[in-house]
């Protein structure tokens, strides 16, 4: 771009996961030479939505967002519309059969192409479809700003090789390739020590199994932890069967080490996961759930859960319910099955349980977890903990939001001395199954 021109205006919207977040700013950081970030579409030059392929609903949303752009793109014909991520490399040119306003497509190992891309449909006035897989792009040169006041995401590693059954993500990001430690290690230093980030939460499709020229995951913590002064790390998502015992010690001893732990059961049923492809058994997810709450004191734990997979009997689903309660998860992501394109599900098994059952049973899911997580947090009434105040709560700026080192949100009423990115003890005094109330008792950093 020449010097003194006048930058073309951005509008990126994001669906879908932290990554899709973190994958928004390599966008923006990409097109800055020649964009700037607007926060209308209506402002726009450059409409970019970076979509995920997980679910249907979540292609549903992204239809119904560009038939709303319909009449922008009447308005301001040079207007381009691409959608980038999951969804446009799982559909590719079925997108632009549907006859919707898109321009570009680009899936999630082609961002560096964006620029030309535009260039090309502005020259051509077609659309442009970008959809090749990558066995090494990491973009780890480029770092994003993915700030969210004192907090930060980092992606360590993409793609996925555990081809679970039901997952369109090895076939919308690739196989697995990790960054260089030194290229992470130097993105946190900066976020912390130029933009004031306190937490890094650490993404990838399958964290645990990062590798880098003999570098593993614990030892890419080790690292982080040595050679920055980030005050917490947390990580998502791993995969149960790629958990090392050295890493709940590291978690264990290290305070800075956040005691979260994120484990996708996705189902409780031993020949649910078979079919899913998922590597462990029942009996082996529900040793490690022991394992790592024998290690890590005072830990808590998250999952994943499907309801109605192929084939998914009521027996079956009771043993995802029994798994559920046994394992006392914080908290839960829980979803009805949805088939996806490309998958070895999609072409092996058939989509047999109904949607009113799949209804039914996510249902009864959804209340056992807030049973279970209403218990957990009712034995939190009268313990301190050191939160990281993050800002003001969703409700009212009467109150402080941040989060416990385990992960727990805890709402508190405002006070001067406890500002964003200060660690604050407070005791708690009441609790909803999503929420914990306290006070303030001192400052601790």
């Amino acid at each position: 771009m020449e010097a003194g021109a006048t930058k073309e205006r951005l509008y990126v919207e994001t669906y879908g996961c932290q990554m899709n977040t973190y994958d928004s700013g390599l966008v923006a950081k990409i097109l800055s030479d020649r964009f700037s970030a607007v926060q209308n579409p209506e402002q726009a030059d450059l409409i970019l939505l970076n979509t995920c392929a997980i679910r249907e609903k979540a292609h549903e949303k992204v239809y119904g967002r560009l038939g709303s752009f319909r009449d922008l793109k009447k308005r301001n014909p040079g207007l381009i519309i691409g959608v980038l991520g999951c969804m446009a490399q799982n559909l590719g040119d079925d997108l632009f059969a549907m006859g919707l306003p898109v321009d570009i497509l680009a899936g999630p190992d082609n961002y560096r192409s964006l620029p030309s891309l535009v260039d090309e449909v502005r020259d051509s006035r077609r659309h442009r479809i970008l959809t090749r897989l990558s066995l090494d792009e990491t973009y780890g040169d480029i770092q994003p700003n993915v700030v969210q006041g004192c907090l930060a995401f980092v992606t360590i590693m993409r793609g996925c090789d555990n081809f679970c059954s039901f997952c369109v993500v090895p076939y919308t990001r690739g196989r697995e390739r990790s960054r260089s430690s030194a290229s992470i290690v130097d993105e946190i230093r900066r976020l912390v020590d130029e933009e004031g980030v306190k937490e890094v939460t650490l993404l990838g499709q399958n964290v645990n199994s990062y590798a880098h020229e003999g570098i593993d995951f614990t030892t890419l913590v080790e690292q982080i932890l040595a050679k920055t002064n980030v005050i917490r790390i947390r990580f998502s998502s791993p995969h149960p069967h790629h958990f090392p015992e050295r890493l709940l010690r590291l978690m264990a001893a290290e305070k800075r080490f956040a005691s979260q732990v994120h484990l996708p059961l996705q189902s409780g049923s031993t020949r649910v996961l078979e079919r899913m492809n998922r590597g462990y058994s029942r009996d082996q997810f529900l040793e490690l759930v022991d394992q790592v709450r024998t290690i890590v004191p005072g830990v808590e734990l998250t999952t994943d859960v499907i309801v109605g997979f192929s084939g998914e009997t009521e027996e079956e689903f009771q043993d995802t319910l029994s798994a559920v309660e046994y394992s006392r998860f914080m908290m839960a992501y829980m979803f009805a099955y949805s088939e996806r394109e490309q998958t070895l599900a999609k072409k092996k098994f058939p989509d047999d349980v109904s949607e009113e059952t799949k209804g039914e049973r996510l249902s009864r899911l959804i209340t056992l977890q807030r049973e279970v997580a209403g218990k957990s947090n009712l034995e939190e009434v009268g313990r301190v903990h050191e939160v990281l105040v993050e800002g003001f709560s969703r409700r009212s700026e009467a109150d402080l939001a941040g989060r416990t080192d385990s992960g727990k949100v805890v709402v508190f009423p405002t006070d001067p001395s406890a500002v964003p990115g200060q660690l604050v003890n407070v005791r708690i005094t009441a609790t909803s199954s999503a929420t914990l109330r306290g006070e303030l008792i001192r400052n601790v950093g």
